[in-house]
């Protein structure tokens, strides 16, 4: 029996997984390939399941809200996946929250019951340029935090360095050299809105025709220069890399030290052994808000805040918000909104505190 490639993607908050993983499937699709999708949220409102839907309506996809494949969700990972395997795609992503350990997923992939189904393809990792050094920084107080980054770096064939376009030369030399002192040996792209060489990835991944799953060897290699980098080619790897500790890197995750638990409060959200908390806040969609109040309401949250991401009713019309690296984002929605919500993600977030600003701001807005 063939056996179904699958491409795993991880990455810290607001790296620009949903980014990347659009663009694939978006050259998939050209391709003729049957992909399915397996994503892993930390809150417990689908955002990023709802972009891909509504990018494409008829994708298979099984979504994991609300805790980590990793650790709360790891007993659902299993069956997820073997629904969509049922459906006979040529092709399986998984995207995992930001603060996943990926060697956990791939080690829980080992199952008796999946390993003759599928075959690792990629372990891909996107570290934020703008941000990697300054979370290794700000997250020092943090052991667990910091082998999370370290660790998804560590554990990736491939790394994409994204975000660049906001970085001088220097800044992306540093983080590249930061990168570097982790894993040495994966390839490394440095991209700008997750943008990359997709026939050149699928090539690398021996990803070469819909239904093919055969597996051979593939190595490249060139130097690039910054125009070059910033196209995200350089891809190198390919083989079937399904066995856990494939590399043993500085930074590695330790299995026994792991207790990626989240801990609910409230209804609110939940707390993670990293010190993230998640909290989802809800937008009645009769009082339509203006950008500039969202705008100042999340960075009135300070470093702390990480992400946030929901469909709220705005003054303009149905809105995808995004928080990441302090900069806010809206693209208009067709998503009719029952109810809008925001989700946020951060670092010891005063609960709180924060609810009652959000219900003060709603006030104001109601009268």
């Amino acid at each position: 029996m063939n056996k179904i490639p699958v491409v795993l993607i991880s990455g810290f908050l607001g790296s620009g997984k949903t980014t990347l993983l659009l663009r694939l499937l978006a050259y998939a699709a050209k391709r003729q390939w049957r992909t399915a999708v397996l994503m892993n949220e930390m809150g417990e409102q689908d955002v990023d399941g709802d972009i891909l839907s509504g990018e494409m309506p008829d994708l298979p996809i099984e979504k994991l809200l609300d805790g980590c494949i990793c650790c709360t969700k790891r007993d659902e990972l299993g069956q997820a996946l073997k629904s969509l395997l049922d459906r006979k795609p040529d092709l399986v992503f998984i995207e995992t929250t930001g603060v996943a350990n990926p060697e956990q997923i791939l080690e829980d992939l080992q199952d008796p019951s999946l390993v003759d189904r599928i075959t690792i393809r990629g372990k891909i990792a996107l570290a934020d340029c703008s941000k990697f050094l300054e979370y290794n920084s700000f997250f020092a107080s943090s052991r667990e935090l910091v082998r999370t980054l370290r660790g998804q770096i560590s554990f990736a064939d491939w790394i994409i360095l994204n975000k660049a376009g906001e970085c001088e030369e220097k800044q992306i030399n540093k983080v590249i050299t930061s990168i570097r002192k982790i894993n040495t040996t994966a390839s490394l792209s440095v991209t700008d809105y997750s943008r990359l060489d997709e026939h050149e990835m699928f090539a690398a991944l021996q990803l070469q025709q819909a239904g093919n799953h055969s597996h051979s060897s593939h190595s490249s290699n060139r130097q690039e220069s910054r125009s070059d980098r910033l196209q995200g080619s350089a891809w190198t790897g390919g083989e079937d890399r399904s066995k856990p500790g494939h590399r043993d890197h500085e930074g590695a995750f330790n299995h026994n030290e792991h207790r990626h638990g989240h801990v609910g409060e409230a209804g609110h959200g939940s707390h993670s052994y990293t010190g993230l908390d998640t909290l989802t806040l809800s937008a009645p969609t009769p009082f339509p808000l203006e950008i500039s109040l969202i705008e100042t309401f999340l960075a009135a949250r300070g470093s702390g805040l990480l992400r946030a991401k929901g469909y709220i009713q705005l003054s303009t019309g149905p809105s995808l918000v995004q928080w990441a690296g302090s900069q806010l984002a809206i693209e208009p929605s067709t998503l009719k909104l029952q109810r809008g919500y925001l989700t946020l993600i951060g670092h010891r977030l005063d609960k709180t505190r924060i609810v009652q600003e959000w219900e003060d701001l709603l006030s104001g807005v109601v009268q």
